[in-house]
């Protein structure tokens, strides 16, 4: 019967971790797609940067309403749903004939990954009761999302070498519909359905948190180009703060009441759940910083093709995937804390390492790189970890939902960051670019230092919880 039950446990890991991967590998894939697709469709530059802020603002306002799904209809329906609406967001895609078509299907994307992720890591938390085993199904989990991460560039760019981006969106309706046969297959009812009682939606809160997230992250996206000062971006930044007041308002007053926040603001008293969330911000920021920049600065200033600039980033993203499975047995050992800042000190010396990298070869960007995979790998399971299992089980569909949120807006802040540091720079794209990661160094070592003062003195630091 045991041996039974962890083939059932390993099923079910595999089709939350295929849907992980399905979500990560579009993210990267589609960057990469952006100069083919643009051609095919006579797409504008603006346009261009549209179908990937579209699925960036869906993806954020939606990301807390997908946790709330989950604890209304169940896990399992959630994540069967998220991955449908995702998958059916590829195929209108893939078949999209025009930029306006293209943008409202990645829209139906964004909106499924924001249904679908959250379930994953609260799937997880509820099969896995150990937290020794825990802790090794979710490094299983990260190191999956790093692999997606990692072949977004090189599977879109030699998809993209002998035929068109439209190949690659059809690539990810397959995957989709496999993850929906196997997670149906396996994730058990009795485990993930609907949970008992009647738990009504908080609309209300959802709207709020839609319009809360999606001004902040258009604010942070439209900064750079449009300009901070422009009455647009400003707008935007108010309308943020004080949807932000206004949720938080709210969500108090419907805890006070007995009546189902969207966002349980009790989670907020854990003083480990915070210093996750200052790790996913962190982990993200520098993360998506670095992708992005680095891939200007490898084909724009060194003349790399776009298949060998994605070949470049396989040190780190591989790296990433290599350390998940000994991040899991530090953290079964240590916890989740001090593996967590580690991860965000180890990631602090490769950005300070390529601050410093003045006239390196690509191979000594390389090796600076896979430094800052092996900080990221320690970094995404043992935050996913921390942020779950320092708040009641009951609340961790809610736990998930946040922190992936605070990490998509910790990868918008990073890449519009950077932006200003780069092009503010009057020295030119490569000192820039050296400033910028000198800023993201020195700012790890900050959230490394913040996580420690958090988590000194509470249980979570010194050993891992009991389920």
């Amino acid at each position: 019967m045991a041996i039974r039950e962890r083939s059932s446990q390993k099923l079910v890991l595999l089709a939350v971790c295929l849907g992980l991967m399905l979500s990560m590998f579009n993210s990267t894939m589609t960057n990469v797609a952006l100069p083919d697709l643009g051609r095919s469709l006579h797409a504008s530059d603006t346009s261009l940067q549209w179908v990937a802020t579209i699925y960036t603002l869906t993806y954020a306002a939606a990301l807390l309403l997908g946790g709330a799904l989950g604890d209304r209809w169940g896990r399992r329906t959630a994540f069967l749903l998220g991955v449908l609406v995702f998958s059916a967001g590829s195929l209108l895609c893939t078949l999209a004939p025009v930029t306006g078509l293209l943008l409202g299907a990645r829209a139906v994307q964004a909106l499924g990954a924001a249904i679908m992720l959250p379930q994953t890591l609260s799937i997880l938390v509820h099969e896995f009761t150990d937290p020794r085993e825990r802790a090794r199904a979710v490094s299983a989990w990260a190191g999956v999302a790093s692999l997606g991460l990692a072949a977004g560039p090189v599977v879109g760019g030699a998809l993209l070498s002998v035929t068109t981006w439209r190949a690659a969106f059809a690539l990810t309706v397959l995957l989709g519909v496999v993850t929906c046969l196997l997670g149906r297959r396996s994730i058990p009812v009795e485990r993930h359905g609907r949970p008992e009682g009647h738990r009504t939606l908080d609309v209300a809160g959802s709207l709020t948190a839609a319009v809360t997230l999606a001004a902040l992250v258009f604010a942070l996206s439209e900064g750079e180009t449009a300009g901070w000062s422009s009455p647009r971006v400003l707008g935007a930044l108010a309308l943020s703060v004080l949807g932000l007041a206004v949720f938080i308002a709210t969500q108090l007053s419907k805890g006070r009441n007995g009546r189902n926040p969207l966002m349980p603001m009790g989670v907020w008293r854990s003083r480990p759940f915070i210093a996750a969330n200052v790790g996913g911000f962190a982990y993200f920021a520098v993360f998506f910083g670095v992708l992005f920049f680095y891939s200007l600065d490898l084909q724009d200033q060194r003349g790399y093709s776009v298949l060998a600039a994605g070949f470049a980033f396989l040190p780190m993203t591989l790296v990433m995937a290599l350390v998940a499975p000994v991040t899991g047995r530090l953290m079964a050992r240590y916890s989740a804390a001090p593996v967590m800042i580690s991860g965000l000190a180890v990631t602090a010396a490769g950005s300070l390492l390529l601050a410093a990298a003045s006239r390196a070869t690509l191979a000594g960007i390389e090796w600076r790189l896979a430094l800052v995979g092996i900080g990221c790998g320690l970094l995404s399971s043992s935050i996913s970890n921390l942020a779950v299992s320092s708040v009641p089980d009951r609340l961790s569909n809610s736990a998930s939902a946040v922190q992936n949120t605070f990490r998509q807006i910790g990868s918008t802040l990073g890449v519009a960051v950077l932006g200003i540091i780069v092009r503010g720079s009057g020295s030119g794209f490569t000192v820039g670019l050296q400033e910028g990661m000198a800023t993201i160094g020195t700012f790890l070592v900050v959230c490394a230092l913040v996580s420690l003062l958090l988590v000194l003195g509470s249980p979570m630091g010194s050993r891992p919880r009991e389920a």
